[in-house]
């Protein structure tokens, strides 16, 4: 029974390999908790300063530290055990929730202190995604990759599916506070499951590898020998990790095509879905937070269907073609939102949008990492992670801030119409690069 289960759920069967089930399970609830999370702080924003420009300093506070921490993250997830910088990421990040939920419940929290928590959260995002990224190898065969980056995916997008209903219900029931103090035990609920379980560390770079001879070489030769030892591990030893990172990722033109058109992708996807959505729900639809959770949800079904789609099959063709064209898909579903249909339109448009959005976003991504996790060496992952996180997010403050001013000045409905277009040029072009469109 058993073994006809799994042929037929191809996509499950990553979680064959327990150390990858027992830390799916734990990020699942993490981002179910993020999902719960990301609405309250949207609608807390919006309730404490009724703008859009406001929401956009928000995410420009988390943004910025975590381009400028992403490099660091990206070294040491090579250089150090991955499920430890997981653990304490997690665990720090359930403080400072916990921290702001009690601040809430006592009257005293104030804006300033969301863009505080947001930086804080920032810094440690930069050492988390690398490190989450690049573990997948260690956990799992190499034939089992497709399926484990679906999985991983699913999971966030059965917290994106059930986190922003569970949010809205929150927050109608004990505030947007509520919501920040489930997320913070879903971290540690995510620190719980880490810490019973051991992980086999076959990634260490080469300046890891090399510790043991530079303890010998430091015993045999003295004082040269261990300034030099220290320098390597020092800031120029950084330096040259991220140079080897660097090279990896300029030697795949489709990766660094994609990294491009991802940068200016993320103008758009910031300016519309998570800085001018909030008003657009409020303001043109005429709603309340029951939509935009309903509009999450639903982008979350959009995602399943990408995710069962490409996590069945055990070896896709033409990757690059199709991955693209899931992009396509997300763009359209991104104008539909800013058409000009009626209000009372708007709770049956918006969810069939929305699912479009989430389908080509997880078909996408699924098929990026498990090329990016097949081409790259273990060894390099984590840098070249954070390589590729800097380069696609790096335009991404600039993505706030513009949707943050459009949205106030021009209205959401408009933001969603130009970014949308926009959007759709930068996953086309790519395809006249040959690399790109005929990657297998």
């Amino acid at each position: 029974m058993m073994m006809v289960l799994e042929k037929r759920l191809k996509f499950a069967r990553a979680l064959r390999s327990r150390p990858y089930a027992i830390i799916w399970i734990g990020q699942t609830i993490s981002n179910l908790g993020d999902g719960i999370f990301t609405i309250a702080l949207a609608w807390q924003v919006l309730l404490m300063t009724h703008s859009g420009l406001a929401m956009g300093t928000v995410l420009i506070a988390a943004m910025i530290p975590r381009l400028v921490f992403v490099l660091i993250g990206g070294v040491a997830a090579d250089r150090f055990p991955r499920r430890l910088i997981i653990l304490w990421s997690d665990g720090g990040r359930g403080v400072i929730v916990l921290l702001v939920s009690v601040l809430g419940f006592m009257g005293l929290l104030q804006f300033w202190q969301l863009i505080v928590e947001a930086f804080i959260f920032g810094i440690v995002d930069g050492f988390f995604n690398p490190a989450v990224n690049a573990i997948t190898p260690d956990l799992v065969e190499k034939d089992d990759l497709t399926s484990a980056n679906a999985l991983g995916s699913f999971g966030n997008t059965l917290a994106q599916l059930f986190g922003p209903v569970l949010g809205a219900g929150l927050i109608a029931l004990i505030t947007p506070m509520g919501a920040f103090f489930v997320n913070a035990i879903s971290f540690f609920i995510s620190v719980a499951l880490l810490l019973s379980v051991k992980i086999p560390e076959r990634h260490m770079n080469r300046n890891a590898a090399l510790e043991v001879q530079e303890q010998e070489s430091i015993a045999v030769d003295g004082e040269a020998q261990l300034e030099q030892t220290v320098e390597r591990r020092g800031f120029r030893g950084v330096v040259s990790d991220v140079k080897e990172g660097f090279v990896a990722l300029r030697q795949s033109r489709w990766l660094w095509v994609t990294t491009v058109s991802a940068s200016f992708g993320n103008i758009g996807f910031m300016a519309t879905l998570a800085v001018a959505m909030p008003k657009l729900v409020h303001d043109t639809y005429g709603q309340g937070a029951w939509l935009l959770g309903l509009i999450e949800a639903t982008s979350a079904i959009g995602s399943m269907l990408g995710l069962l789609l490409v996590g069945q099959a055990t070896r896709l063709r033409k990757r690059g073609l199709l991955s693209y064209l899931s992009m396509v898909v997300t763009c359209l579903g991104i104008l539909i939102l800013g058409l000009p249909f009626p209000r009372s339109a708007a709770p049956f448009i918006a969810p069939l949008a929305s699912v479009l959005i989430g389908f080509g976003l997880s078909f996408f991504n699924t098929i990026f990492f498990t090329v990016l996790q097949e081409i790259i060496p273990s060894d390099k992952l984590g840098r070249v992670i954070s390589l590729d996180t800097l380069g696609s997010f790096a335009m991404i403050p600039i993505g706030e801030f513009i949707g943050g001013v459009l949205t106030d000045r021009i209205g959401p409905a408009i933001v969603f119409v130009v970014f949308g277009t926009l959007n759709l040029l930068s996953v086309l072009i790519p395809l006249l690069v040959k690399d790109v469109r005929n990657l297998e």
